[in-house]
């Protein structure tokens, strides 16, 4: 006797089962999605951080490099954004066997804000360094007191000498002190230099040497943005920031490049 076979139910997904499985996936690809997005903006975040870092540590180590030696200040601008300064002793070139005396090479250092620049919308401005050097003999138990009575004033009277005294060595010509004109990462909008007294006064600005000679530091300020790998201002677009440091002066500190 022939048994007629049935016909079993066709196994497979519904419709609705088929939606919920997509939207599951789409909700686990959007999660994936968005970890991937937050990663990435945190990294572009740091990587402009670590740049912001390194322009604003190169910015300030070479101005400090100079600014703590400083043994004169020769001029201050009306906006502060012009500094003329002089190091007497920046390095021992000779020292003469039988007096003892030292020739030092000196120098008399400019600072200045180029004039103001544009990047897609974004002004900014440059620092730039020029540095004359001339070299003199400090003759052996100077004392290193500045000559209040000769025009220019503050000039220790050995540097007065017409025989050993100044010698122009080299003058310099204006750089930047700091990548601005080729990649233009790091734009600066203002430096401002305020020097304070002996008594942390502030010394005004456009004063010369007879009010500058009694600094004994000097406030660096510094406003700038940061450019990222896209173009844009990063992180906090369109912020503009402000980093500043006082530099007190090391008076009369002298570099030696020879052996004593």
């Amino acid at each position: 006797m022939l048994m007629k076979r049935s016909a079993g139910k066709a196994k497979g997904f519904t419709l609705i089962e088929l939606m919920i499985a997509m939207g599951l996936a789409f909700l686990v690809f959007a999660v994936i999605y968005m970890a991937y997005f937050i990663s990435q903006s945190f990294f572009v975040r740091g990587t402009d951080s670590l740049q912001e870092q390194m322009y604003v540590r190169a910015l300030f180590s070479g101005i400090n490099d100079d600014l703590k030696y400083l043994t004169r200040l020769n001029e201050l601008g009306q906006n502060k954004d012009y500094l003329v300064f002089e190091i007497f002793g920046r390095k021992v070139l000779e020292i003469d066997a039988n007096s003892s005396d030292k020739l030092l090479q000196g120098s008399v250092i400019t600072y200045q804000l180029n004039a103001t620049k544009d990047y897609a919308g974004n002004p900014f401005m440059i620092l730039q360094k020029k540095e004359d050097t001339y070299q003199w003999w400090l003759k052996f138990g100077h004392t290193q007191v500045p000559d209040e009575l000769l025009e220019p004033y503050g000039y220790p009277p050995d540097y007065r000498d017409l025989v050993t005294g100044y010698q122009p060595l080299t003058e310099g010509q204006f750089a930047d002190m700091i990548e601005q004109e080729d990649k233009k990462e790091f734009l600066v909008t203002s430096v401002v230099f305020t020097p304070y007294d002996n008594l942390g006064e502030e010394i005004p600005s456009g004063s010369t040497y007879e009010d500058l000679k009694y600094a004994r530091s000097i406030k660096v300020e510094v406003t700038y943005s940061i450019r990222n790998n896209n173009g844009d201002l990063s992180a906090e677009k369109n912020s503009v920031k402000t980093v500043s440091t006082i530099i007190p002066f090391v008076n009369f500190m002298v570099q030696s490049d020879v052996s004593s």
